[in-house]
C-alpha cells in the first residue's frame, strides 16, 4: 500500500469530486430502494466517507494489485454462494457485486481506465435502482446523477485536454472562480438536458408492456402470500410492512365501511398451511378491454355459484397497482366487471382473478407464460348487503362441488368440535350459527402479529386453547374449520381490507399492513357471504403533522406513478385532450372577457354622451375649463422654469450665471444642429478647441471666453455680451 499527496489542478480536482459525487449519488439512489441489507451498509457507507476524507485532506491511499487481485478472485467464489444461499435471487448478489467491486476499484486507481470504471459502477447502482423501485425519491436522485454525471464527463474532457498540454493549466489563485464557474456550466446544461428528455418523454409514442424491469424488483414475501399454498402466518409477514399495495379511486358509487379487496380464497387445509386443489383452467378473453365477470362466472365452464337474486352494480371504482409483480386483481365483493389494457384473465374455481398469457395446447389455452404484473384497472360490484337473503338459512341443499370441497378438513383436536358446538347450540339458523361463531372469537380472543416462537403442531388448538390470541389468519381458520364441522361450506379469503384516505388524490391507500383473511360461508340461497371474526388492531393516535405530511408524500408518489410509471399511448391521447380543452377553454374565457369588457365600455361611452347631450352651454364651458387645467397641470413646472430662465436671461444684471447658463446651452443646441456635439467629458475650452471648422471654432472659442466671465466671475458686461454673439453667429449662418 503507498501514500502520496494527489495533484490539485483545476481540471484535476474537480473531476476528482464530481466523480466522488456520481458515486455517492449512485449509492443513495439505491439506498433509497429500502432494499441493501445491513452489511451492504457496513461496507459501503464507511468506504466512501473516507473517500471523502482523503479527497478534503488531498491525499491519495491505494491498496496494491496483488491485493486486488486477491479480493477479485475470492469475490468470485462469493457470488456463486451469494447467489444460490445468501441473496437467492440475480439483481440481489449483482447488487452486492457491484458495492463490493466499487469499494475495492475507489482505493486501486492507477489508471485513467479505473475512472471511467468508477463511472460505469455509478450508472450500474442507479440501474439497480431503477429495476428495484420506481418512488418519486428515484426522480429526485436521477435528476441529480444527471447534472453530476454531465460535470463528471465534462471535467474529464477538460482534465485530458489539460494533460495533453491543449489547454492552460488554471493557476491556484483561480482555481474556485474556475471550478464555480464549471459546475454552474454543468448545473444549466443537466437542468436543459432533463427538460428537453421531459419534452420528448411526453411527446415520443409509447407503449406500456408491463415492465421487464419492473418483474425482477419482486416483493417475494407478498407474492407467497397470495399464492395458491399458503403456511399459516404468510398473512402476517405481509403485515409487518407500511409500503402501499394499491391505490383505489372510487368513480361512483359508495365504497362500503370495512371494505374487503378481494384476491384469493383457499379450500384444503392440514393443520399448517391451506391450499387449492389443481383444476382445469379457464381462460376469459377480454374484448376491447373488458370482461362481464358475473356472465363469466354463471357459464357452464364457469365455478359454481348460486345466483337467486339479479346482480347490479353499485359501485364503480379504479385501482392502480404498486409494481409488486402481482397477477392477482383484488376486487370489492361481489365483482361484476373488469376493465383494464389487459387480453385474456383467468377465472378459478375460488373466484379468483388473474391477468393471463396463456399459450395455446393442442385443445386449446391451457397453460400461462410468463404472466404480467397487474397496473391499472378499473372495475365494478355489486355491494349489497345479503343478510335478507341468509338471516332464516336452515337449507344444506349444497351443490356437490360446493360439498366435496368446503366441508373436508383435517384431523382435528377434538375440543375444536366441541366448542364449535358449544357456541352455535342456541343458534336456530346456519346465518345465526355463522354469527355466534364470529362474535366468540372476535369477544374471547386478541389481536397480535407476534408469532409464536415455535410453531406448535397444532396452531388452531393452540391458538383457540392456549395462547387466545393472534393474526387475522389463527381467527380466519379457526372459524373456517369450526363451520364446518358444523356442516355449513365454508373457506378462508386473502386479500385487503380498508384502506386510508386521502383528500388530496382523492383516492384510498391500501398498505401491505392492511393485508386480511376473512371468511366465506356458503348459503343456497345467496351464494358465498362474507365473515370477519377477526377482532378490531389497537394502535396508538397517529401524529397528524406526520401523517399529513405522508399523504402529501403519497399524492407525489401517485402522481408519479400515474404519469411517469405508466406513462403510455392513452395517457398521451387523455394528456393531448386535457390541453386541447384547456387551451380552448382559455382562449374562449379570453374572448368572453374581452367582448364582456368592450360591452361594457361602449355603455359606458353611450351613457356619458347621454350626459354631455343634457348639460347646459354654461355647464359645458366649466367643464372644458377644468380639463384644460387638469391636462396642464403636468406641464406647469417645466412652463415655470422655462418662464423664470427667459425673465433671467433678459435681466442678466440681477443674474449673469443664469444668463450665462441659459445661452450657453442654446449655443450648444445651435452647434449640434450644426454637426458639433459637445462631449459629456469634455470642458467647454476643450469643445471650443476641438472643432475643426475655422471659423466656428473662432466663435466658439470667443463666445466660450464670455461664458466663463459671467459664469465663475458673475461678469455682468458679458453677461450682456453673450446675446449679441449668439444672434451674430446665428445671422452669420442664415
Amino acid at each position: 500500500m503507498n501514500q502520496s499527496s494527489q495533484r490539485t489542478g483545476g481540471a484535476e480536482r474537480f473531476f476528482q469530486w464530481s466523480l466522488y459525487l456520481l458515486l455517492v449519488t449512485g449509492f443513495v439512489a439505491l439506498l433509497g430502494t429500502n432494499k441493501l441489507d445491513p452489511p451492504s451498509l457496513l461496507l459501503v457507507v464507511p468506504a466512501l466517507l473516507v473517500r471523502g476524507l482523503l479527497l478534503l485532506m488531498r491525499k491519495e491511499f491505494s491498496i496494491s494489485e496483488r491485493l486486488t487481485s486477491y479480493l477479485t478472485l475470492a469475490y468470485f467464489i462469493f457470488y456463486l454462494l451469494d447467489y444460490i444461499y445468501i441473496s437467492q435471487s440475480f439483481i440481489g448478489a449483482t447488487v452486492h457485486m457491484v458495492l463490493f467491486t466499487m469499494v475495492v476499484k475507489i482505493f486501486s486507481v492507477r489508471r485513467d481506465r479505473d475512472l471511467v470504471y468508477l463511472a460505469i459502477l455509478a450508472f450500474l447502482m442507479l440501474l439497480a435502482a431503477a429495476v428495484l423501485t420506481v418512488d418519486t425519491l428515484f426522480l429526485v436522485t436521477f435528476g441529480l446523477f444527471i447534472l453530476v454525471a454531465i460535470a463528471t464527463f465534462i471535467s474529464m474532457e477538460m482534465r485530458r485536454s489539460e494533460k495533453e498540454g491543449l489547454v492552460v493549466e488554471v493557476p491556484e489563485r483561480f482555481e474556485s472562480r474556475f471550478q464555480g464557474s464549471l459546475a454552474g456550466m454543468a448545473g444549466i446544461l443537466g437542468v436543459l438536458t432533463l427538460a428537453g428528455s421531459a419534452i420528448l418523454f411526453f411527446i415520443i409514442p409509447r407503449v406500456n408492456t408491463g415492465g421487464f424491469l419492473r418483474n425482477l424488483g419482486t416483493e417475494a414475501a407478498i407474492v407467497s402470500g397470495f399464492s395458491q399454498e399458503v403456511r399459516l402466518g404468510g398473512i402476517g409477514q405481509i403485515q409487518q410492512s407500511n409500503a402501499p399495495v394499491m391505490h383505489v379511486k372510487v368513480l361512483w358509487g359508495k365504497l362500503p365501511a370495512d371494505v374487503k379487496w378481494r384476491g384469493l380464497s383457499l379450500a384444503n387445509f392440514d393443520g399448517q398451511r391451506w391450499w387449492n386443489p389443481t383444476e382445469e383452467r379457464r381462460f376469459h378473453g377480454m374484448a376491447a378491454g373488458f370482461l362481464d365477470i358475473s356472465q363469466a362466472f354463471a357459464a357452464p365452464q364457469g365455478p359454481a355459484q348460486a345466483v337467486p337474486r339479479r346482480r347490479i352494480s353499485t359501485l364503480s371504482y379504479k385501482v392502480v397497482m404498486e409494481p409488486l409483480g402481482l397477477d392477482l386483481f383484488f376486487l370489492a365483493p361481489v365483482p361484476m366487471k373488469i376493465a383494464g389494457d389487459y387480453r385474456v384473465v383467468e377465472l378459478t374455481a375460488d373466484g379468483a382473478v388473474y391477468n393471463a398469457h396463456p399459450v395455446m395446447g393442442k385443445t386449446g389455452m391451457t397453460d400461462v407464460e410468463n404472466p404480467q404484473p397487474i397496473g391499472t384497472y378499473t372495475a365494478e360490484a355489486d355491494t349489497r348487503d345479503p343478510e335478507a337473503l341468509v338471516r332464516d338459512s336452515v337449507s344444506q341443499d349444497y351443490p356437490a362441488h360446493i360439498e366435496s370441497v368446503y366441508l373436508q378438513r383435517p384431523r382435528l383436536d377434538p375440543r375444536i368440535a366441541g366448542l364449535a358446538e358449544e357456541v352455535t347450540a342456541k343458534s336456530r339458523s346456519n346465518f345465526a350459527k355463522a354469527k355466534a361463531i364470529e362474535s366468540y372469537l372476535r369477544q374471547n380472543f386478541g389481536y397480535t402479529l407476534q408469532l409464536p416462537g415455535n410453531r406448535p403442531r397444532d396452531p388452531l388448538a393452540y391458538f383457540l386453547f392456549e395462547r387466545k390470541k393472534g393474526h387475522c389468519e389463527y381467527f380466519a381458520s379457526s372459524m373456517t374449520i369450526m363451520l364446518r364441522v358444523i356442516g355449513i361450506p365454508a373457506r378462508v379469503v386473502n386479500g385487503f381490507r380498508g384502506g386510508e384516505y386521502n383528500d388530496l388524490t382523492g383516492s384510498y391507500i391500501v398498505r401491505q399492513k392492511d393485508a386480511h383473511s376473512w371468511v366465506e360461508a356458503y348459503f343456497p340461497e345467496a351464494g358465498w357471504v362474507t365473515f370477519d371474526p377477526t377482532p378490531a388492531a389497537g394502535g396508538g393516535v397517529p401524529d397528524t403533522r406526520w401523517a399529513r405530511l405522508a399523504l402529501y408524500m403519497d399524492a407525489a408518489n401517485e402522481m408519479w406513478r400515474e404519469w411517469i410509471v405508466n406513462y403510455d399511448f392513452t395517457h398521451q391521447v387523455r394528456l393531448s385532450t386535457q390541453i386541447s380543452t384547456s387551451a380552448g377553454n382559455a382562449q374562449s374565457n379570453t374572448r368572453e372577457w374581452f367582448s364582456d369588457k368592450y360591452k361594457k365600455a361602449v355603455q359606458r361611452v353611450l351613457r356619458f354622451e347621454e350626459r354631455l347631450q343634457r348639460l347646459t352651454p354654461t355647464e359645458m364651458a366649466t367643464i372644458c375649463v377644468i380639463l384644460g387645467v387638469l391636462l396642464a397641470l403636468p406641464f406647469l413646472p417645466r412652463s415655470w422654469r422655462k418662464i423664470k430662465q427667459a425673465r433671467a436671461a433678459r435681466d442678466p444684471q440681477n443674474a449673469p450665471r443664469s444668463a450665462a447658463s441659459f445661452w450657453y446651452l442654446r449655443f450648444l443646441k445651435r452647434l449640434s444642429r450644426e454637426g458639433f456635439k459637445k462631449a459629456p467629458g469634455q470642458t467647454p475650452v476643450e469643445f471650443a478647441a476641438s472643432i475643426d471648422d475655422p471659423e466656428t471654432r473662432h466663435e466658439a472659442v470667443v463666445f466660450t471666453e464670455h461664458y466663463e466671465r459671467a459664469r465663475f466671475d458673475e461678469s455682468v458686461e458679458d453677461a450682456e455680451r453673450l446675446p449679441q454673439l449668439y444672434e451674430e453667429m446665428a445671422g452669420r449662418r442664415k
